[in-house]
């Protein structure tokens, strides 16, 4: 990509990341229709450690594994892992539309937790843009027409992964990747272990197949976000994530006989204004916020950590 402006070269990236992303989704709704979504997650996370240990003992050695921040860990890992449950079981009951829409809520619960945690004053502008963007989830979700219970735990899946972003901006002060990334995997494979064996449903040698290609699309879906970041400027690249939300419709259709609403795309559009508004606050005064998700997870200085 030598010769190309910055901003295009994150755009190509964001681009890519946007349709991997949309693939790993797919895979997920595909494989929750035969497979118990504790079953996709366990195994997901299994694959996450045969990588996050040998990485670590490369990295760091056995002695690089002890950490004077075990309770950072641990809460990185509950809402961690929480983002990944909601969103996973969100995406096997809902529209793959919908629940690509109301993921993208995740900048307006960082304004929230920017403010808890850091004490951040979001101002009045900032206030406006995470009242109107959550003002677009309900043009998405129709409450007058019923809330289904997959878009309350898909909202809950965004909001536990801005409070992961928390954890991990505080744990990479002083934290190396690699001990973030096994702690991350190994504990919630501990936590993971039960419930797999109440619902053990042994895959079959396709449904690995699909696994580890979900896998692969999901840490290739995150490396790629880190290099838009790291080239393009936040505003510029951030929007094209957006794509994925007319591409999960188009595979939702095509492949799960899905018709997403109208009402689904005026609702991201809210969201989407939404988040340009916060996203031009935050590199005003990025100081002072926690990470997006593309810089927390493999941003230049930080590294990469699959699996969010």
């Amino acid at each position: 990509m030598k010769g190309l402006a910055p901003n295009l070269v994150g755009a190509l990236w964001m681009l890519g990341s946007a349709l991997v992303l949309t693939v790993q989704g797919s895979l997920v709704k595909h494989l929750g229709q035969d497979l118990p979504v504790v079953m996709i997650l366990f195994l997901r996370v299994i694959l996450i450690l045969s990588i996050a240990a040998p990485l670590a003992m490369h990295r760091i050695g056995l002695s690089g594994l002890r950490t004077q921040r075990p309770g950072a860990h641990i809460g990185r890992t509950v809402f961690g892992l929480g983002m990944m449950a909601c969103t996973f079981y969100a995406i096997t009951v809902l529209p793959l539309a919908d629940a690509t829409a109301l993921s993208f809520t995740r900048p307006l619960w960082s304004m929230l937790t920017s403010y808890l945690a850091f004490g951040e004053v979001v101002g009045w502008l900032g206030g406006f843009a995470t009242v109107s963007g959550f003002g677009g989830v309900l043009v998405v979700v129709q409450p007058q027409s019923g809330i289904h219970h997959g878009m309350i735990i898909a909202l809950a899946g965004a909001a536990s992964s801005s409070l992961a972003l928390v954890f991990i901006k505080k744990l990479t002060r002083t934290e190396p990747v690699a001990r973030i990334l096994f702690y991350f995997s190994a504990i919630c494979a501990v936590i993971l272990v039960g419930p797999a064996i109440l619902w053990w449903q042994t895959p079959t040698l396709t449904q690995m197949a699909w696994l580890c290609l979900m896998a692969i699309c999901g840490s290739a879906g995150q490396l790629m976000s880190s290099l838009a970041v790291k080239y393009g400027d936040m505003t510029v690249v951030t929007p094209i994530d957006f794509i994925r939300v007319p591409a999960a419709a188009a595979i939702g259709f095509m492949v799960f006989g899905e018709s997403p609403t109208l009402w689904t795309f005026v609702g991201t559009a809210i969201i989407f204004v939404a988040t340009i508004i916060v996203l031009n606050i935050r590199r005003r005064r990025p100081a002072t916020l926690p990470l997006d998700e593309p810089t927390a997870v493999g941003a230049h200085k930080t590294g990469t950590i699959p699996g969010d």
